[in-house]
């Protein structure tokens, strides 16, 4: 196939099984698009845990990098990538979710202000892609940005690595699942509230994740005595499928995300969700799951409940996962991605 356009993509990681969102989105984009008739060019821009390195290289790294390159299309999946809109066109920039605008003391000032610094440059592009409606929403009222100059375009699932393998539930103890980051906003410390509520129900709770705020919990769960609570860790690509057919059900409270990776993953293996009413989690839901305040552990409890108690309910819930999760593909987010690309490839 001749290759009739060159596109540089830009970003920190494009490995699909590293366990983040943002890099199962880039790998699984950029493998798509080596199938289309444009050349693609991944420039990756590594990070680190140190702040200082990691401004260097999100401001004038990426400068540097692209300063001698010569594309058709620059698409930077992280907007604090973006300073290279002001000199390189077209340009495009995916933004996630606006963390430091919804939830101010989340994480550190000094980021938040860097964010929105970094969104000025990200106004410049000639267009955004956004991954949920709650976020398009948020880029609009924030960032005073034409909805015409947005596109939605959802992450997807890969079915052939996600899907039901029922063997692995059989099993007399009731299994809630979560994963996800330890981070204050995925707000795993109500589910040891709940654990705690639910401890004589015979229900079990597995936390899967890693994060600073993981030996706080532990240290809470030691001093409460809840026995009915375990922390797997960090799970890695190749044991998630089973890990999400262990559970009876998912729950995912968190407070606020711009989609739900881990809630979509379980959907495709047929496990019923609880997921949180906030953000774009009720996107992900749909009709399939069951939605929850995420800061009320009565309500939570009460739907852990409804659907261990509920055979039936469970079954349908199981159903409805699977058959909404078939609405999300990395095809058709690569196919839309692709549609966007042409629009302003010069």
């Amino acid at each position: 196939m001749k290759k009739i356009h060159n596109i540089s993509i830009i970003g920190n990681s494009f490995e699909k099984d590293i366990g983040q969102g943002i890099d199962k989105c880039c790998g699984y984009l950029y493998d798509g698009l080596k199938d289309t008739d444009i050349s693609i060019k991944k420039i990756r821009v590594p990070i680190s845990n140190n702040p200082i390195y990691t401004f260097f290289m999100s401001t004038f790294g990426v400068f540097f990098k692209l300063i001698f390159n010569n594309s058709n299309l620059y698409h930077f999946t992280l907007p604090t990538m973006a300073l290279p809109c002001l000199f390189k066109r077209p340009s495009i920039v995916t933004i996630y979710d606006l963390i430091p605008f919804v939830l101010k003391n989340e994480r550190k000032k000094s980021y938040n202000l860097y964010f929105k610094f970094m969104l000025w440059f990200v106004k410049k592009a000639d267009h955004i892609i956004v991954i949920s409606k709650s976020t398009l929403s948020e880029v609009i009222t924030y960032l005073n940005v034409s909805p015409e100059n947005i596109t939605l375009i959802y992450p997807g699932v890969d079915h052939t690595f996600f899907f039901p393998k029922n063997n692995l539930k059989k099993t007399k103890v009731f299994s809630v699942g979560f994963l996800g980051g330890i981070v204050k906003r995925k707000n795993a410390k109500i589910l040891l509230e709940v654990a705690e509520k639910l401890k004589d129900e015979n229900i079990f709770f597995k936390i899967a994740g890693a994060g600073k705020g993981l030996d706080n919990l532990k240290k809470l769960k030691k001093e409460k005595k809840i026995n009915n609570v375990d922390f797997l860790g960090f799970i890695p690509d190749n044991s998630l499928n089973d890990f999400y057919n262990s559970c009876d059900v998912f729950v995912a409270p968190t407070t606020y995300d711009g989609f739900c990776m881990p809630g979509m993953e379980a959907m495709a293996t047929g496990c019923p969700v609880i997921l949180s009413n906030r953000g774009a989690l009720p996107e992900v839901a749909g009709d399939a799951g069951l939605l929850i305040n995420p800061y009320s552990s009565d309500e939570i409890s009460d739907a852990i409940l409804k659907i261990k108690n509920n055979l039936n309910l469970r079954n349908e819930l199981s159903k409805k996962s699977l058959e909404h999760s078939k609405k999300f593909s990395w095809g058709k987010n690569v196919s839309e991605t692709f549609k966007v690309y042409k629009k302003f490839m010069r």
